[in-house]
């Protein structure tokens, strides 16, 4: 079903078996599938071929509190070369990594939970018929995600909360 929504050209796989057995992300944070979409619209990209390639690790040094280790599953499509969507690997989760601001935000609870966000993101555009009717399919959509990860939206600034806004047709 994701390879029939994402396009079976449109994919890329990733070492998830690997992953689960290195990293201390538990086994339910990753998703079912071992393959990610290359290009969702304006919401992710994983091309990359700037200054982060795909499965790229990067370690964050936080002081006193250790490190933090995550590797790059993507990228915003306007700016894949600093602000990337990494993968915590103790806990699973997504986080964006503002390159150039130095800053990390939430984005999806889980790996899997990204997933499935852009899995039903891609049936979303396929269905989009213009302008009309978008802003509450969009609203509809939301309380979708939203019970798939109501972290993604706690945050009103947040990635998925200012991407909903704008297809809600609602200014920022």
């Amino acid at each position: 079903m994701y390879r029939r929504a994402w396009g079976s050209e449109n994919v890329i796989r990733f070492p998830r078996d690997r992953w689960m057995s290195e990293f201390t992300a538990p086994a339910n944070s990753y998703p079912d599938v071992d393959f990610i979409p290359i290009d969702m619209s304006v919401v992710f990209t994983s091309y990359l071929d700037g200054r982060f390639k795909l499965y790229d690790d990067i370690v964050l040094e936080l002081g006193s509190q250790g490190s933090l280790k995550l590797v790059v599953i993507g990228a915003v499509p306007n700016d894949p070369d600093s602000t990337l969507f990494c993968l915590d690997t103790a806990t699973g989760r997504i986080l964006m990594l503002d390159v150039n601001k130095g800053t990390l935000e939430p984005v999806n609870s889980s790996f899997r939970a990204l997933t499935e966000f852009l899995y039903h993101f891609a049936l979303f555009v396929s269905q989009d018929s213009g302008l009309a009717g978008r802003a509450q399919r969009a609203v509809t959509l939301r309380s979708k995600l939203t019970q798939i990860d109501s972290g993604a939206f706690a945050d009103p600034e947040s990635w998925w909360s200012v991407a909903f806004m704008q297809l809600e047709g609602r200014a920022r």
